[in-house]
């Protein structure tokens, strides 16, 4: 009959102590990657995909399923926010990031490009259910909000590019829907345009840079 040395105790209590540390440690270490990838593609002010999370899904966009992209801008946003501040504007965009949320699925993604521009973008759809989540979009945000004790209004303006028919391009489709977004401000805002319905690149203002 063979007797366990003390010894033996104390060096498997070490090891099981070292493997408890090291498992703690490891979970940590994977919760502050999965935390700092998050922010990396997270706006900090509304929560929504940044320019990152686009240039995230563009890259891993390989299907050639119909895709959708609606170019969203606040009208009359500076103006709000040099009468207001910019405490109060930015809170006025979490309040359309909400609105931007409150209508997105699993094959709809809304993105806060920069200032107050945001994309939406829709997977496997038609033109009228696109038309359709335009006009929705636009009733959603053109209510009054309740900012910093006063009620501030604002509206938007939408342009949309669709991919039906050919593959979906990064560059071509926010450049249309761009341009269509431009075309719809001058047409009295509040209201969005799809590219190509009687629009001609002289019709609408000189072309933004790609984002």
């Amino acid at each position: 009959m063979s007797i366990t040395s003390p010894y033996s105790y104390i060096f498997t209590g070490f090891v099981c102590i070292l493997l408890i540390g090291f498992t703690i440690v490891l979970r940590f270490l994977l919760k502050e990657r999965s935390a700092l990838r998050e922010l990396a593609y997270q706006d900090p002010v509304t929560g929504l995909l940044n320019r990152n999370g686009l240039d995230n899904f563009w890259s891993n966009y390989k299907s050639k399923e119909s895709l959708a992209v609606l170019s969203l801008d606040l009208d009359f946003f500076k103006e709000i926010n040099d009468t207001y501040g910019h405490q109060a504007g930015d809170e006025l965009l979490r309040e359309v990031s909400r609105s931007l949320k409150q209508v997105t699925n699993k094959n709809q993604l809304s993105f806060r490009v920069g200032g107050d521009e945001f994309l939406f973008i829709m997977k496997n759809c038609d033109p009228n259910k696109v038309r359709i989540m335009a006009g929705l979009l636009l009733d959603k945000i053109a209510r009054p909000y309740y900012i910093e004790g006063r009620d501030v209004s604002v509206t938007a303006s939408i342009g949309i590019s669709i991919s039906q028919g050919y593959r979906a391009e990064r560059s071509r489709m926010l450049q249309e829907a761009d341009n269509a977004m431009y075309y719809a401000k001058r047409l009295g805002k509040n209201r969005y345009w799809v590219f190509g319905e009687s629009l001609m690149p002289e019709q609408v203002s000189p072309s933004q840079p790609s984002r």
